[in-house]
């Protein structure tokens, strides 16, 4: 029987394969595995995702395996046939895992390196990346499966470009971008409710931009609280750099972990984000969003050059009224930003495509 087989190495690597696994049981009929890392398992210190594994294993009928080396790992896919697939797979150092079983897997399977984000190492990083690491980023893929078609893709390297299947962001598998805000603007002078999202563990950023996003994260709370207003605070699923360093919050303000994909999208008014594909979630689902950039990371727009920046306490305060009053002018933007992305229009058809390379 033909597999399809997911190695879940980093926490975010469970929303990626989440809406594949599902749709590649249901729409081609593939058995689906999860091979789970030991790290993973450490990584998940709330073990938020390895809950949300577990269940989709049980929705499914899968399989879950737990493996502690990367021979472990090729040693459990040996003669299984179908597809090897992972969200983290490099030539990067922080991707060594699931690189070694991308070089040790059997001919039997077909390896797919997924686009796991807007700024997806190997596919379309940003500045800081090239600074801090460089330009161009193997992959071991067979196929290289990304989010747009390559003319949007500025750091895939030359010999990984006739691996590339551009299959769409995988979101779309479950559910339409947004093309109108389904709540239509009104006055939410004395009442807001937001979503604030962090991704300080970036190379993007350094200690003094941290310390600023915390700064302009509390006074602002503070303001929206004289006007009733609440915060939801998203930490990055991998770098939980505010848990971590137990930045005091107001009590106005409430810690989300839950997946995006079990939530109602549409309680937020608004959402103030650093530089993440959170981002595009959130867009997605026709919320209007703000992406935050301080000193040198605020000059670093990469891919999100067209959105709606904030860069001062006082920019998140306004940008929080307009979009709670009228989301209307930021939609427009967003709509113009997804239309230029060169996303595929039939999703469901590319990732049908992809399944068809199971051996």
């Amino acid at each position: 029987m033909k597999q399809a087989i997911f190695l879940i190495n980093l926490n975010q690597d469970v929303a990626v394969a989440r809406p594949i696994a599902r749709f590649f049981r249901r729409d081609a009929g593939l058995d689906i595995v999860f091979l789970i890392t030991a790290a993973f398992r450490k990584r998940d210190a709330n073990g938020v995702w390895l809950a949300e594994v577990i269940e989709t294993t049980r929705e499914l009928g899968a399989e879950l395996i737990d493996v502690d080396e990367p021979v472990d790992a090729v040693r459990r896919l040996a003669g299984r046939q179908g597809l090897l697939l992972s969200a983290s797979e490099s030539d990067l150092s922080a991707h060594d895992f699931t690189h070694a079983v991308f070089l040790g897997a059997p001919p039997s399977l077909t390896r797919v390196t997924l686009q796991h984000g807007l700024e997806c190492i190997g596919f379309n990083h940003n500045e800081a990346h090239n600074r801090t690491w460089r330009h161009f980023i193997g992959m071991a893929g067979d196929v290289a499966a990304s989010w747009f078609d390559m003319d949007a893709l500025h750091s895939l390297q030359p010999d990984q470009k006739a691996k590339l299947i551009a299959v769409g962001p995988p979101i779309g598998l479950d559910a339409p971008a947004a093309t109108a805000r389904r709540r239509r603007g009104r006055n939410y002078d004395r009442e807001i409710h937001g979503l604030v999202c962090e991704n300080l563990h970036s190379v993007r950023f350094a200690v003094e931009d941290k310390d600023v996003f915390v700064s302009h994260l509390v006074s602002f709370a503070q303001r929206l609280d004289a006007h009733r207003g609440t915060l939801e605070l998203r930490p990055h699923p991998g770098g939980r750099y505010l848990e971590k360093n137990s930045a005091p919050l107001p009590d106005n303000v409430t810690m989300n972990r839950a997946p995006l994909y079990k939530q109602s999208l549409d309680k937020f008014a608004f959402c103030i984000s650093g530089p993440s594909s959170v981002v595009f979630d959130m867009i997605w689902a026709g919320v209007p969003v703000a992406i935050w950039g301080s000193g040198a990371a605020g000059a670093d727009n990469g891919i999100y050059g067209s959105l709606h920046f904030v860069t001062t306490e006082q920019s998140w305060f306004d940008f929080a009224l307009a979009a709670a009053r009228d989301p209307e002018p930021f939609l427009r933007t967003q709509a113009d930003f997804i239309a230029k992305l060169s996303i595929p229009a039939d999703i469901p058809g590319r990732y049908r495509l992809l399944a068809g390379l199971a051996q």
